[in-house]
């Protein structure tokens, strides 16, 4: 990690909100707080029927989706302190719906977003199927990306439990583009004339990447984020699949870490201008 005499000096606290994958829990960032640097404060946006909140139905329809979370995330954040965004596969889908969200809302951008294990969402395949799909093709699907032990796929009462929720993440995940078009063609704020330049973002983007993950197998597919923001975009290749962030959990922190710092820097460089 990064040595704690290289952090910045800074009195201003920083937000950062991850959201998880489809079908998984905010735990998975249960060990992200003492790893990173102290002015980080890590929140945790957990989805409807995901998680600890397991018992409320989930979302299959993005706008109502997106409402929900818009207004929680604004609870998470604190007045007018800067906040950042990261979000794991599903995850990542789902912090740039809410950053499009807040703009439509008049609401602050966040400072910087981490997308990943995804590729960018203008190169989605369109889905529709997965309400209705079967359950051995959900399995398969399972076991492609790795990440559940193969005795809970085994296992048909567990796969039976899951199986509305993952249902409803995935075609969520599939609808996607088809959201996007409806966005950019007049979804919120949009006026009609509205291009694909003025929905771009204007924060930083750092692309989080499995070396194996044959989700974003296709290197054309990951570097298309660089598309969806005005700011700077870059991608990190990680060793592993599709849960990298699990299994080479230091080294994405590291790039976490210093893309925060940045940020950091960046409001003590204003500082010393307006000083």
């Amino acid at each position: 990690m990064i040595p704690p005499n290289r952090l910045p000096r800074t009195s201003n606290t920083l937000t950062l909100v991850c959201l998880a994958h489809a079908g998984g829990s905010v735990a998975l960032y249960r060990d992200w707080q003492p790893r990173l640097p102290s002015f980080v404060q890590v929140r945790m946006l957990e989805l409807p029927g995901h998680g600890r909140r397991r018992s409320a139905s989930p979302h299959t329809e993005w706008p109502a989706l997106i409402a929900q979370l818009a207004d929680e995330l604004l609870a998470l954040v604190d007045g007018s302190a800067p906040f950042a965004l990261f979000g794991h596969s599903m995850g990542s889908l789902v912090a740039l719906e809410l950053m499009h969200a807040l703009r439509e809302r008049g609401e602050r951008a966040p400072v910087w977003f981490g997308a990943s294990a995804t590729i960018s969402p203008a190169r989605r395949k369109h889905e529709t199927h997965w309400l209705n799909c079967s359950h051995d093709e959900m399995i398969a699907c399972l076991r492609e990306r790795g990440g559940t032990p193969a005795e809970l796929l085994d296992d048909a009462e567990f796969v039976d439990f899951m199986l509305p929720l993952l249902r409803a993440d995935f075609h969520l995940c599939g609808v996607h583009p088809a959201h996007i078009a409806t966005r950019v063609a007049g979804y919120g704020a949009m006026l009609p004339e509205a291009t694909a330049t003025s929905s771009m973002l204007d924060c930083p983007i750092d692309v989080f990447v499995g070396r194996d993950d044959p989700a974003t197998a296709n290197r054309a597919d990951v570097d298309a984020w660089a598309e969806e923001t005005r700011g700077a975009c870059a991608v990190h290749w990680f060793d592993g699949g599709h849960f990298f962030i699990d299994t080479a959990r230091e080294a994405v922190l590291a790039v976490v870490a210093n893309a925060l710092m940045q940020h950091g820097r960046r409001v003590q460089h204003a500082r010393g201008v307006a000083a």
